[in-house]
């Protein structure tokens, strides 16, 4: 996968969705407000030739109108490339959702540089949903995730990207991989068992 360029990352638009605003704060009257502002904080840091990271519900839960609403939010960001890592809310099966995408994933999982000295490489998994556990964890991997609206604690080297955990903006990849690079990685290879045999 090709991933030259700026990297930006971000979950849970959830685009056309007019009770996502109650259930998770954003301070908009109407759902059309809430999809103008989220478009607005898209452009205003991501260009046309940066590569946009997606983790999921890119559309909200509007079942009827799902693919419109996505082919509409879509025509307005001025990036050329989205990746799209699948959400509960986004449509399966849908060919004409699908093709607004560079590529779409169930989980999504790559080495990029480090932030700091770009050689050595770091893993990054990426899903919708949180991990406990994720591939390369006891060897410093990221994780990042959308779905939970910030309602979940973070643990050791993974963080929430969605809209709602970082001011309705996309952030830049590298920011976020260096934040997380100066956590302890948290996973200690002897631990103590906490399920029962059974």
């Amino acid at each position: 996968m090709d991933l030259n360029g700026r990297i930006f990352v971000t979950s849970d638009t959830h685009f056309g969705e007019v009770s996502i605003c109650k259930r998770f704060g954003r301070d908009f009257d109407d759902v059309e407000s809430m999809n103008q502002q989220l478009l607005h904080e898209i452009n205003s840091v991501v260009d046309q030739d940066d590569v946009l990271l997606h983790l999921g519900d890119f559309v909200g839960n509007v079942p009827d109108s799902r693919v419109r609403i996505a082919e509409s939010m879509r025509s307005q960001i001025k990036c050329r490339r989205i990746i799209l890592v699948r959400g509960n809310h986004d449509p399966i099966g849908k060919p004409r959702f699908d093709r607004l995408f560079d590529s779409i994933h169930e989980v999504l999982t790559f080495k990029l540089p480090m932030p700091e000295t770009h050689s050595d490489q770091i893993r990054l998994v990426l899903s919708h949903y949180p991990l406990r556990v994720w591939q390369g964890r006891h060897a410093g991997a990221l994780h990042l995730y959308g779905h939970v609206h910030g309602t979940v604690e973070e643990s050791g080297r993974s963080t929430d990207v969605g809209v709602d955990s970082w001011g309705l903006r996309p952030q830049s990849l590298d920011s976020v991989a260096r934040m997380l690079c100066e956590r302890p990685v948290g996973f200690e290879r002897i631990r103590p068992r906490l399920q029962p045999e059974r």
